[in-house]
């Protein structure tokens, strides 16, 4: 993937524009991988597709630093 607005990809972008700290990238992936349990097949399976693609440990990079 490219990179996006200074980020590895979008979907790492994304998330980073909803964090303030370190706490809010590991609330971010908990939150996405537990409302993916309950959705559709197709749609559960897009959504860990997208959380994947997330450099989260990028993002923890970004925040540790910003702490």
């Amino acid at each position: 993937m490219k990179e996006h607005n200074g980020w590895p990809n979008k979907g790492t972008w994304l998330v980073s524009l909803r964090c303030e700290s370190l706490e809010d990238v590991y609330a971010a992936r908990e939150y996405l991988k537990s409302i993916a349990a309950d959705l559709p097949p197709l749609a559960r399976d897009l959504l860990v597709w997208a959380i994947a693609l997330v450099e989260w440990h990028h993002l923890e990079q970004v925040f540790q630093e910003e702490s």
